[in-house]
């Protein structure tokens, strides 16, 4: 290591003699470049290479000139621009720069910059001249002026310097702000002078903007400040509002108060009340004032307003509140004001809809006529039946209410025979377990949370529900809201009034509703004291047309019996159609009345046949369901027999068959064939009855058939009539169907044949009145 330390000197001294010698003796750049790369090899020497790398220095030479730049540059200085100037890496010059902030407490690194202590002076007295100039200033503002942090400027330059070279001090409310304090003297007097110039209150930001002063400072120098008003909050939008301004309000106030009996609320708003009631009160001390919502209303306006109620009242007739009320009073308002201004005597003779008061004398006017309309819907009910057909729905629904409410009440029965003999306890068995089942059994019981519980108050629901709904079922109008309605327009259509005639429509409703139901009840009982006498006298007038209807039947079927069994089959599907469904309905008639069922209709189809045998007693449905099959069948005699068990189960007596009646029957009906065929005019329907009286002459029998059955009648009296009778009728036969198939287009040719059937009717009406039995003996 010596050896090497010798080499070391001796190549120094080399160095040094080469460099004091000319230059013909001098170290060429290669050889220097050898000397000073051993020198870095052995560790002897340190250098910082350029970025070039064409030149290098070393730490002590580079923090030299570092420091060079930083006084050449007045104290601050840009390690960016250091690293240009010097040509050296940034990384070398922020490295050595740290070293000098070590070394030398009054150098600064700050956001890559070199601050001295002469930079930090000299900002320090430009701080105070521009303080001196605006009279506040703040860490904020001059962080971005110089490109600073705030908290540098706080702490290193202002606050070491303030009272010394800064000649200011520091906002209480503000610890970066400094004002000095002719500012604060001149920002009092701006603030005194605007105040005491107002005369209306004046929004802060109005008078900040006019003093050019700002808000924090305003509120922090209001209270030191003596003035002749005040400040309504410290938060935006705030108020000042000056003395005279108030007493001006507080006379306006009372004197509107005096004149009109009540203030505005929206008055008072628009000028900045905020607690608009207790603004009142404070200045209406001794008054009984009304606070509404919009408006408050003092004694002397409640008595006016009774005044006009009991004028109202007096006179029996109505009164529109809003003609002697504020007019942007809300409805709340009105109600209020009514509710204090009307008597507890004069509540009951009066019906107050929305701003109306209407008398109780004037609506019993404006009603009146619907206490006809009343009668006239009962009267219509109870004759109809639909009276009855409510009792009927009404009673069938309370037994089944009635049925479940004792079965309800009889399984609480049941529970409660349980649960005492729980508490009773039994032969084994300690107290305390009795008792802690007894409770457990309650909790379930009111529905606390066990599934037994909870079922039965589902089912207490659910009866509830039924008990309900079975109410609306069985309800009865016999009044309805709009006939009401249409009543109340009509009275109400001179009054202007006819947006209030619903709610007087559902004022009157359902006491309407209950005296309806009242007069049909009465009405029903009135008429139950004839029933039974006229029901006598329908059961026998009933009895008494059945039995003529039947006997009628059996007469047919004699008379139908002679023509051949093709023939017959059509003509006792004719006669059961016809006399058979008549005889049908009128039965089916009568259980309907009896069992209330409601069928309006004066004949029956076939489903509502099926219907009433569906709806009626037990004891009849057998019968009908009988008679009603046999209306299809193919045998007079089955449904006579059905017809019969029909009459015995309605308690109607069927006569026995008598002969000489029977005889006088068939001579009437041939009289009244007769005078039909007398007041005929029809040709068909003059064939048709020609046949018919011919036929009851000839065979002593009444024959039931329709038209189209003249040709089997013609062919069965033709053996009964002689030969110029029967061309006659065969003839008057081929006009009328020539007629009844004629063309509709062919108008001549249908004439000509009317006009030969005109010709020929006489003829034939004279034959059917002239025809006598003995003819055919006389033919033969």
């Amino acid at each position: 290591m010596s050896t090497d330390w010798d080499e070391i000197k001796r190549l120094a001294a080399d160095f040094q003699k080469v460099q004091l010698s000319s230059t013909l003796q001098r170290l060429s750049e290669r050889n220097c470049i050898e000397v000073v790369s051993l020198l870095l090899e052995k560790g002897l020497l340190e250098i910082i290479y350029t970025n070039d790398g064409k030149e290098y220095l070393t730490p002590d030479q580079l923090s030299t000139e570092i420091q060079d730049e930083l006084y050449v540059n007045g104290g601050r200085v840009n390690l960016t621009e250091v690293s240009n100037t010097l040509n050296v890496d940034l990384n070398k010059i922020t490295g050595i720069a740290n070293k000098i902030t070590q070394r030398n407490k009054s150098v600064h690194l700050i956001l890559g910059q070199l601050i001295n202590e002469d930079y930090i002076q000299r900002l320090a007295l430009e701080i105070n001249e521009k303080l001196i100039q605006s009279g506040e200033i703040s860490a904020a503002a001059l962080a971005e002026q110089y490109d600073l942090p705030s908290d540098f400027i706080l702490q290193k330059i202002i606050e070491p310097n303030v009272g010394k070279t800064i000649l200011g001090k520091r906002d209480s409310s503000d610890p970066k702000v400094f004002f000095t304090q002719t500012y604060i003297s001149r920002c009092k007097a701006k603030i005194r002078g605007a105040l005491s110039a107002l005369s209306r209150p004046t929004p802060i930001s109005s008078i900040l903007g006019q003093c050019k002063i700002k808000e924090k400072i305003f509120y922090s120098l209001v209270d030191e400040i003596s003035f002749d008003g005040s400040v309504t909050s410290k938060m935006s939008g705030a108020q000042y509002i000056p003395n005279v301004y108030k007493k001006a309000q507080n006379e306006w106030v009372t004197s509107l108060f005096k004149q009109n009996g009540y203030v505005q609320h929206d008055t008072l708003s628009h000028f900045g009340i905020s607690d608009i009631k207790v603004f009142i009160q404070r200045q209406l001390p001794n008054e009984n004032l009304v606070h509404l919502k919009k408006c408050t209303v003092g004694k002397r306006f409640v008595e006016q307003l009774e005044a006009a109620i009991e004028e109202c009242v007096s006179s029996g007739s109505y009164l529109d509140v809003t003609t002697i009320l504020p007019t942007d009073l809300t409805q709340e308002d009105i109600d209020k004001l009514l509710e204090t201004a009307i008597k507890p005597t004069t509540s009951r003779s009066i019906l107050v809809l929305d701003t109306t008061i209407f008398t109780n004398a004037f609506l019993d006017r404006l009603v009146a006529p619907v206490k006809q309309i009343i009668e006239d819907n009962v009267k219509k009910a109870v004759e109809s039946g639909i009276y009855q057909q409510y009792l009927v729905e009404k009673l069938s629904s309370s037994r089944q209410i009635g049925y479940q409410e004792g079965t309800g009440d009889a399984k609480a029965d049941r529970r409660e025979e349980r649960r005492r003999k729980a508490a009773v306890g039994k032969g084994g068995g300690g107290t305390q377990g009795r008792e802690t089942k007894t409770k457990s059994t309650k909790k379930h019981y009111r529905g606390g949370g066990g599934d037994k519980g909870g079922f039965n108050s589902d089912s207490d629901d659910n009866n509830h529900n039924n008990r309900t709904s079975k109410k609306k079922s069985t309800n009865m109008d016999l009044i309805t809201l709009k006939e009401i309605i249409q009543v109340v327009e009509s009275s109400l259509n001179c009054e202007e009034l006819c947006y209030l005639a619903k709610d007087i429509a559902l004022h009157f409703y359902p006491q309407y509703s209950k005296e309806a139901l009242q007069k049909a009840n009465q009405v029903y009982e009135a008429s139950l004291q004839n029933s039974t006498q006229n029901r006598r006298q329908t059961h026998a007038s009933l009895q008494e047309k059945l039995n003529n209807l039947l006997t009628d039947v059996r007469l047919y079927e004699k008379g139908l019996k002679l023509f051949p069994s093709d023939d017959q089959q059509q003509l006792i599907k004719y006669l059961l159609k016809t006399l058979g469904t008549e005889i049908c309905n009128e039965l089916f008639f009568y259980v309907a009345m009896e069992c209330s069922l409601n069928f309006s209709s004066s004949s029956l189809m076939p489903d509502q046949r099926s219907s009433i045998i569906q709806e009626c007693g037990q004891e009849y449905k057998s019968a009908l369901a009988s008679l009603n099959k046999s209306l299809g069948g193919q045998s007079v005699d089955d449904f006579l027999m059905v017809s019969e068990n029909a009459l015995q189960e309605c308690s109607m007596i069927l006569k026995k068959v008598d002969k000489k009646k029977d005889r006088s029957v068939i001579l009437a009906h041939k009289y009244g064939l007769l005078e039909q065929l007398g007041n005929c005019s029809d040709p068909a329907l003059v064939l048709h009855l020609t046949c018919l009286v011919i036929f009851t002459i000839s065979t002593q029998c009444m024959l039931h058939a329709s038209g189209r059955h003249v040709a089997t009648i013609l062919t069965f009296l033709q053996p009964q009539l002689q030969t110029e009778q029967a061309q006659l009728l065969m003839k008057y036969h081929d006009l009328v169907l020539k007629v009844l198939t004629a063309p509709e287009g062919d108008v001549e040719a249908k004439s000509e044949m009317l006009c030969q059937l005109e010709d020929l009717t006489p003829a034939v009406k004279d034959l059917a009145s002239s025809f006598k039995k003995t003819t055919l003996s006389t033919n033969e």
